[in-house]
């Protein structure tokens, strides 16, 4: 459904930490796809978590927004991985969410797109329940900002 998409994408996310490893790329009309897997199987296998698709949402993204499209916990063979991804408006340059457990977490924001994970179930009621994040725009003023789906 989505070959062309794909096939036109650009890589806006490539990180590994541990034995985690996440992906994202993006495309035209809002087109992104998310992978993150442990060392278990290669990427896009048998044990990831991914999405794929356009966001729901028509309305264009305003400069200081952000608009998660996923936002929650999984379990892959490695343990249990909290995850906030999603798209970024052009004037976000960095995020950061203060964790219960491992402090400060930094997301990666490029391309339009941000994602940010860590170990643990610290975000498994945030796709309804919201969590909020600070954020850092080109001007070098700051925020805070809560995601949710």
């Amino acid at each position: 459904m989505y070959q062309q998409d794909l096939a036109a994408a650009k890589v806006a996310i490539s990180e590994r930490r541990g034995v985690w490893t996440t992906v994202v790329l993006a495309g035209q009309g809002g087109f992104s796809a998310l992978c993150i897997t442990d060392d278990s199987f290669h990427l896009f296998g048998k044990s990831m978590i991914g999405s794929v698709g356009r966001p729901a949402v028509g309305a264009p993204l305003a400069p200081r927004e952000l608009r998660a499209s996923a936002l929650g916990t999984g379990t892959m063979d490695a343990g249990n991985i909290s995850l906030a991804a999603g798209e970024a408006g052009s004037a976000v340059v960095g995020m950061t969410y203060k964790s219960k457990t491992q402090g400060e977490v930094a997301a990666t924001v490029s391309m339009g797109r941000f994602a940010l994970w860590l170990p643990g179930e610290e975000l498994r009621n945030a796709s309804s329940e919201g969590m909020e994040v600070q954020v850092k725009y080109d001007d070098g003023t700051t925020g805070t900002l809560k995601l949710s789906l």
